[in-house]
């Protein structure tokens, strides 16, 4: 009985963690699209101090999320065959997990498609004012879409 309070306990947080983690991508996407706004206004003399204060502010958060993958990691690999044992008691919390990360994937795909898309736009605005050098300051997540999708596509196989 205590294995399955522990387990359960286990679940409740990763399911914390990757309500957090939809959390911090929402407000980065909310960021990204900001950044957006503003190349599109073109207002070239204020575009690089607004990349700059955008760019600390998602990396503060994609720093979270870093951390939060990390805790995620090491709950998820403490299970060590209890979860596959008792699968079929925890389907119901199982299947919220997975449907928390397929959330967050596609948030990253959203959060990605807009950074391509700030990247043309502010190129095209580089290119009129021949600045090329602020592109190269705005920030994307370290992790490319297919490792992260790789990397909880292997937590769902484990479960």
């Amino acid at each position: 009985m205590k294995e399955l309070e522990e387990i359960y306990n286990k679940i409740n947080n990763l399911n914390y963690l990757l309500d957090r983690k939809l959390q911090l991508l929402g407000l980065i996407l909310d960021i990204t699209k900001s950044q957006k706004n503003f190349f599109d206004k073109d207002e070239n003399n204020e575009i690089n101090s607004f990349i700059n204060l955008s760019v600390e502010e998602k990396q503060k958060l994609i720093d979270e999320l870093v951390s939060i993958d990390n805790m995620f990691l090491t709950i998820f690999e403490s299970f060590k065959g209890g979860l596959n044992q008792n699968k079929k008691i925890f389907e119901k919390e199982l299947k919220q997990l997975q449907q928390k990360i397929q959330q967050i994937a596609d948030t990253d795909l959203k959060i990605r498609l807009q950074e391509e898309k700030n990247k043309q736009t502010l190129n095209n605005v580089n290119n009129i004012n021949n600045n090329i050098n602020t592109i190269d300051k705005v920030k994307t997540l370290k992790l490319s879409k297919s490792d992260l999708l790789k990397k909880y596509n292997d937590n769902n196989n484990k479960i």
